[in-house]
């Protein structure tokens, strides 16, 4: 039984992104050898009090995966929607520079 943490490196929201999705495929497949461990488990000649600790651990490492999941899945929305502000803020930037005619003095003069 293998346990593995979370790590993440950037070097930009792309390559993150990716890297996360490849990390989520990596638990799903974990949590899927884990989901067969425990059929094992459970058609094995081992005693029932084995059997117990077995399922038992083998759950907790399955509810262990799906949190990282979870973890990984929201860190994914937050970055997805600071890249949308960002995108949002970028525009609005433009928006006011076109009106402007890209000069802060035609700024100043048309709030003022």
């Amino acid at each position: 039984m293998t346990i593995s943490a979370i790590s993440s490196s950037s070097s930009g929201p792309a390559a993150t992104a990716a890297s996360t999705a490849s990390r989520i495929q990596q638990l799903q497949k974990q949590i899927q050898d884990a989901g067969n461990e425990l059929k094992q488990v459970a058609s094995s000649d081992t005693d029932a009090e084995t059997k117990q600790r077995q399922t038992q651990l083998l759950q907790a490492k399955i509810q262990m995966l799906q949190a990282q999941i979870e973890a990984l899945q929201n860190q994914q929305a937050q970055e997805a929607q600071k890249s949308a502000q960002r995108a949002a803020g970028q525009q609005g930037a433009e928006a006011v520079q076109r009106r402007s005619g890209g000069s802060l003095g035609a700024l100043v003069d048309e709030y003022a």
